[in-house]
């Protein structure tokens, strides 16, 4: 059976770890970044879930380079409460490892987020990619929302949602990203799907029906909607608009001001 470090901190946190992973993997609990340098050095461990600070107030970024070059394959899950404050942490960590995943607690189940990590092998998910390119180009009042839109666009990430995670309400979160000349945030999140779904498509290769089950859309034709609404490109013609890589330009360069018309038929 797999074997799990995980740092969170205190018993009733690594009970309810415990509880989420269940049976999937075997979990070896620490509360500080040295015990978890210590767990990954000995070795024959599956992959690791860390809050982003210890017990004594360490933060998790001063052990991943020494995690990393321990074992430069190994899953890292970042699991924690997605307050503002920890949601402007995670371009940096994101930056000074790939490979990471983020879990939002309580938003996510344990279990359902590690079970494809320790399936080799794991590669570069759209989130990781979207918060490299979006999240910097944006004034840092928005990061934290544009951190979780990156992340976890899909239908089921609610507005209200995403707003309540940037620290603001929706009202304000909505004037404020009016006033900075930014996508609203539906259309923030609406355009982050629509960017998963071609990630799904494009660089997976998966099918539509695959995107469908996998993101929670209602209907396949859910998926041709999402990509003509924000992209103005359809499943068959996602290819000619440059793929995934094509819309993340697209819309990176209209968070820039500077935004870039689909191909001419």
């Amino acid at each position: 059976m797999p074997t799990v470090a995980v740092m969170v901190i205190g018993s009733a946190a690594q009970r309810h770890a415990a509880q989420q992973i269940g049976t999937l993997a075997v979990p070896r609990f620490c509360e500080t970044v040295d015990e978890l340098v210590r767990l990954v050095e000995g070795g024959e461990l599956d992959a690791v879930v860390a809050d982003l600070r210890d017990g004594a107030g360490a933060d998790t970024l001063s052990a991943l380079g020494s995690i990393r070059r321990t074992a430069p394959s190994l899953p890292i899950v970042l699991y924690f409460a997605p307050t503002p404050a920890a949601l402007r942490e995670i371009p940096d960590l994101i930056a000074a490892s790939r490979g990471l995943q983020v879990a939002l607690r309580p938003l996510e189940h344990l279990r359902l987020v590690l079970r494809p990590l320790l399936t080799p092998p794991p590669v570069p998910t759209a989130g990781e990619t979207l918060v490299r390119h979006l999240v910097p180009v944006v004034p840092g009042l928005f990061r934290p929302f544009f951190v979780v839109s990156a992340l976890k666009a899909s239908p089921r990430l609610g507005l209200g949602t995403a707003a309540v995670c940037s620290g603001m309400s929706r009202r304000t979160l909505e004037r404020s990203l009016r006033r900075a000349r930014l996508p609203s945030v539906a259309a923030t999140i609406g355009s982050c799907t629509a960017l998963h779904t071609a990630w799904w498509l494009d660089v997976q290769g998966w099918s539509p029906k695959q995107v469908v089950a996998e993101m929670g859309f209602s209907h396949i034709s859910a998926v041709t909607w999402v990509l003509q609404r924000y992209f103005r490109c359809s499943i068959k013609s996602l290819r000619d608009e440059g793929g995934f890589q094509g819309l993340l330009y697209r819309f990176e360069a209209t968070l820039l001001g500077t935004p870039i018309l689909p191909r001419a038929r």
